[in-house]
């Protein structure tokens, strides 16, 4: 039980990052930014995070993870107040790009940390946790942030201090597996009772999952909130539906612990990508308040099943560090196309629901791409339509 509260940590960052972007994305639209102004914002957020992985890729290992949590726990916590405290865009340009780097670092340490405390044969459970973990601090930042918004800045920075406080005291704190023990970071899940074998080739799918979900879903988190505030929509009240989202998110994400069935399958990919493509497109048609709740929270169950997928194929095949951090790299890169397509196509055609249709189109596009990909395989190959089209290792 007491290695468990190490699986908050996750949960207390995205508490943290989601808590301040908020506050930077609302307060933006307070200060009637242009919309492309917010997409700069966010991009340079994402870019810095992008660059940033691949640097920790380079450096993270099993035995130096835990000492870069610590120290960039800390830095996140002086970057947090700094980028909560601007109000000029040039400031708040550069405090985002700070808040992306350490956040990278932070996230490519914990997941090669829980990798090394876990035991062989946990991996599941342990993305599992984390998928859960993350996605609950992403709504309780949200939620929290518009909330407390109204209380003023200096309540979120002493919160944000107070977060980062506890994650160092939890990781300090922490009941470590021995070096020398096997943990899942030396190990390979053959295939979980009930799912297909391994596939190593799924890293490239979950490559191209997690990019997609990063395209469609930064646009919604970085314009909803400045499109809210334009609209006279109150902090709290604009939070709420992106609060859906997260919280459908952390229960779809782990729930594949029951459904592991569908992993290595092309199918159950093809349909809930398309299904969140349509749900995009009524939100296009129809983007009033109430259908924005009905359909941002069953997009969070799209959004679980594919980072668990990502996360998961990544953690569970070859060089894990370096996977994981091309991971989170795309994390950063996608929502940079994604911004700024949404935000040229709401700017040409003065539709603020047009990012809906960019993220719709995005979806079908990518289904498309993975379908014509996974129908060319070998002769010898299954013959099931919809089995894997790569050979298993």
């Amino acid at each position: 039980m007491k290695r468990l509260f190490i699986h908050s940590c996750p949960a207390l960052m995205d508490w943290l990052l989601f808590l301040v972007c908020f506050a930077v994305f609302y307060r933006a639209g307070e200060q009637h930014f242009t919309l492309g102004l917010c997409a700069w914002l966010s991009a340079i957020h994402s870019f810095a995070y992008m660059l940033a992985s691949l640097a920790a890729g380079l450096v993270i290992s099993r035995r130096n993870a835990r000492g870069i949590l610590l120290i960039s726990t800390a830095l996140l916590a002086i970057s947090a107040a700094f980028c909560l405290y601007q109000r000029q865009f040039p400031q708040m340009m550069a405090a985002m790009a700070i808040l992306g780097i350490f956040a990278a670092f932070f996230f490519n340490s914990f997941q090669a940390f829980m990798r090394g405390e876990s035991l062989p044969g946990s991996l599941m459970k342990t993305v599992g946790l984390y998928t859960l973990s993350w996605s609950t601090g992403c709504s309780i930042g949200l939620i929290s942030s518009g909330f407390l918004y109204t209380f003023g800045i200096l309540m979120l920075i002493s919160l944000s201090l107070a977060i980062c406080l506890l994650i160092i005291i939890i990781i300090i704190r922490h009941e470590r597996l021995p070096l020398e023990n096997i943990s899942s970071e030396e190990h390979i899940e053959e295939g979980p009772s009930g799912a297909r074998r391994l596939n190593a080739r799924y890293v490239w799918v979950g490559w191209v999952v997690i990019f997609t979900a990063m395209f469609v879903q930064r646009p919604v988190i970085s314009f909803f909130p400045a499109i809210s505030a334009n609209s006279g929509l109150t902090p709290f009240l604009a939070s709420l539906p992106l609060f859906l989202i997260y919280v459908l998110q952390a229960g779809s994400g782990l729930a594949m612990l029951r459904f592991r069935k569908l992993l290595y399958r092309r199918l159950p990919l093809a349909v809930t990508q398309i299904s969140a493509a349509v749900l995009f497109l009524i939100l296009w048609f129809f983007p009033v308040l109430p259908v924005c709740f009905v359909v941002f929270s069953m997009l969070g169950i799209y959004f679980g099943f594919a980072f668990f997928c990502s996360v998961y194929y990544s953690s569970n095949s070859g060089n894990r560090v370096l996977n994981v951090s091309i991971n989170e790299c795309l994390v950063g890169t996608a929502p940079l196309a994604g911004l700024f397509i949404s935000e040229w196509w709401m700017r040409r055609f003065s539709d603020p629901a047009g990012m809906y249709a960019v993220c719709g189109i995005a979806l079908f596009l990518s289904a498309l791409a993975q379908f014509l990909a996974g129908s060319i395989r070998k002769p010898q190959e299954s013959s099931d339509f919809f089995s894997c089209p790569f050979k298993s290792r």
